[in-house]
C-alpha cells in the first residue's frame, strides 16, 4: 500500500468541537494531511482563533459557529461548508459537554442539553452531512466517545451515558450507510490534559491516577488523537467501519 493512502489532499473535513481540547489536534493533523478544514465551535472567538493557526501553519481553512444540537444551526452549517469549500467528505463528530456532579442533583434540562448535544448533535452532524458523501460515493464519520464508557464513572451520569449513545450510534449507522461506501467508526479516549480535566478538585492527584492506571507512563496529547482520526479519515482504514478504537495509553485493554 503506498504511503499515498494516508493523504488527505482535496478532502473537506467537518470537525465540530473543533476550537478547543482535542479539537485542536484532530484539525491540525487533519490539515497536516492535507485536508481542508471548516472549525466548527459553538462560539466564534475559539473557531477563528484556531482558523488563524491552522492558516498560520499553511493550511486551508474556516470558521463556523454552530450549535450542534439544534437542527437549523447544522443545517446552515453544512450548507455553509458545501457552498464554500465545495463538499464535505470528512466529519468528525468530537463537540461534547461534560457537568460534573451527583446524580441526583442532575436537573431534568441538564440531561437534556448533555443527550442533545453529544447524541443528538452526532445525528444531526451525519444527517447534514451525509448527502455531500452519498454523491461522492466516499465518506468517512469519525465519532468520539470515551473511555468512560467501559465502566461507568462517578458524578459523570449523563455524559457516560450520551458516550454509550455514541458507540451504538456508530455501529448502526455504519450498517446502514456502508453500502454507499461511508465508513463510521468512533474512537474512546482516556484522559487528555485538556480544559475537560478543569472539573476535577485535586489536579495533581488527578494526574498521578491517570498515569497509575496507564500502561504508557506519559500523559496523551491532542496529537495523539489527531493522528488517529487522520488515519481513520484516510484511504488507509477503507475497510474498517462500525468499530471503536480505544486510545487510553493502555488503561483499558478492550
Amino acid at each position: 500500500m503506498s504511503l499515498d493512502a494516508f493523504r488527505l489532499d482535496g478532502r473537506v473535513a467537518v470537525v465540530t468541537g473543533g476550537g478547543g481540547g482535542l479539537g485542536e489536534g484532530i484539525c491540525h493533523s487533519l490539515a497536516a494531511a492535507g485536508a481542508t478544514i471548516a472549525c466548527v465551535d459553538l462560539t466564534e472567538d475559539k473557531s477563528l482563533a484556531r482558523v488563524g493557526d491552522l492558516r498560520a501553519a499553511g493550511a486551508s481553512a474556516i470558521a463556523v459557529v454552530a450549535d450542534v444540537s439544534d437542527s437549523s444551526s447544522v443545517e446552515a452549517m453544512a450548507r455553509r461548508v458545501r457552498d464554500e469549500l465545495g463538499g464535505i467528505d470528512i466529519l468528525v463528530n468530537n463537540a461534547a459537554i461534560y457537568p460534573a456532579r451527583s446524580w441526583t442533583e442532575i436537573t431534568e434540562e441538564e440531561w437534556d442539553s448533555v443527550l442533545a448535544t453529544n447524541v443528538k448533535g452526532y445525528f444531526l452532524c451525519a444527517r447534514a452531512c451525509h448527502a455531500s458523501m452519498a454523491e461522492r460515493g466516499h465518506g468517512r464519520i469519525v465519532n468520539i466517545a470515551s473511555i468512560t464508557l467501559h465502566g461507568g464513572w462517578d458524578k459523570l451520569l449523563s455524559y457516560v451515558t450520551s458516550k454509550g449513545g455514541v458507540l451504538a450510534f456508530t455501529r448502526a449507522l455504519a450498517r446502514e450507510i456502508g453500502p454507499e461506501g461511508i465508513t463510521v467508526n468512533c474512537v474512546a479516549p482516556g484522559a487528555f490534559p485538556t480544559d475537560a480535566e478543569k472539573i476535577h478538585p485535586d489536579p495533581e492527584g488527578y494526574n498521578q491516577f491517570v498515569l497509575d492506571s496507564q500502561a504508557l507512563k506519559r500523559r496523551g496529547t491532542p496529537e495523539d488523537i489527531g493522528n488517529l482520526i487522520t488515519f481513520l479519515a484516510s484511504d488507509a482504514s477503507s475497510f474498517i467501519t462500525g468499530q471503536m478504537i480505544g486510545i487510553d495509553g493502555g488503561w483499558v485493554m478492550h
